[in-house]
């Protein structure tokens, strides 16, 4: 089955394995002091809907308009394919068919610390033909499956969980990989900050800049509906890792945070979970709202 995503978006700054290597091949990550120079890790952005945002922080786009302060980036298009195998396995396969690469924007909590790093979002529209793809999977009954929300007002986020102490995570996550090599934009972006910093470009075909599930990594992946107005408008699935914990030694200063996984060089994007737990977890948000 093949979906159309509205957005989607990868915080690999939230990565410090992906920083280190980059700083270990000689950029000046995320920023350099005595130079001025920047070197943010990019966060992979494709969006249905226009996107505007500051100039400076994007990076790069195959096509987009600017007054000089602000960016327009037209609307963009990616897909995930859910493909159901006969172990039980559902591997979900995020394709950036076009995006762009933005800078993070200033936020209050570092992505270090953040568990949730990559997210899709799905037009409700598609819920029935979802719900129709995963029926024969659904198990009788979702115990063990509870609910959280976030948000307020006209905009609410329910998601479901397996087990009491999965909040922060969802249901289990059994494996998955998301890089940025073989994305052509990506690709440009370190040629260009490799002249940049004085970095060999040859050096750039050794370097790891995927990530992968270790065995001792823990990983969930979110799976919730958002409510806009009294409204289902989306379906949301977010990756998210808590464990273990990781430190690097950064451009100026040690750093701390969650581990997103082994570094890898890898092109296939794809999230592995069970595919009944996924099919009661649409079901248990579902029966939130009767």
């Amino acid at each position: 089955m093949e979906v159309e995503l509205e957005r989607m978006g990868i915080f690999f700054p939230a990565s410090l394995e992906i920083q280190e290597e980059l700083l270990k091949a000689g950029f000046k990550v995320p920023y350099d002091k005595e130079t001025g120079r920047k070197t943010p890790i990019p966060v992979v952005v494709s969006s249905r809907g226009e996107r505007r945002l500051r100039m400076n922080r994007l990076l790069k786009a195959t096509d987009f308009e600017s007054d000089g302060k602000f960016a327009l980036v037209p609307g963009e298009r990616a897909i995930i394919e859910i493909e159901p195998t006969e172990r039980g396995f559902l591997i979900l396969k995020p394709k950036p068919l076009e995006y762009h690469l933005e800078e993070m924007g200033f936020v209050s909590v570092p992505p270090r610390i953040w568990g949730t790093w990559a997210s899709f979002s799905i037009p409700f529209s598609f819920y029935g033909e979802l719900a129709d793809f995963l029926s024969e999977f659904k198990g009788a009954e979702t115990n063990g499956f509870y609910l959280a929300s976030k948000g307020s007002g006209k905009r609410i986020e329910v998601y479901a969980y397996k087990g009491r102490n999965r909040k922060d995570l969802g249901i289990p996550v059994f494996g998955y990989a998301l890089g940025l090599q073989g994305l052509t934009l990506a690709d440009e972006y370190l040629r260009e900050k490799a002249e940049e910093n004085g970095v060999p470009e040859e050096r750039l075909r050794y370097l790891k800049l995927g990530l992968r599930k270790r065995r001792e990594t823990k990983a969930g992946l979110k799976i919730g509906v958002v409510w806009e107005d009294g409204k289902p408008s989306e379906i949301t699935l977010k990756l998210s890792t808590t464990e273990p914990r990781i430190k690097i030694q950064g451009l100026y200063s040690e750093l701390m945070g969650k581990s997103r996984g082994e570094l890898t060089r890898t092109d296939e994007w794809y999230i592995v979970v069970h595919t009944e737990d996924f099919a009661n977890a649409l079901s248990k948000v579902m029966s939130a709202f009767g």
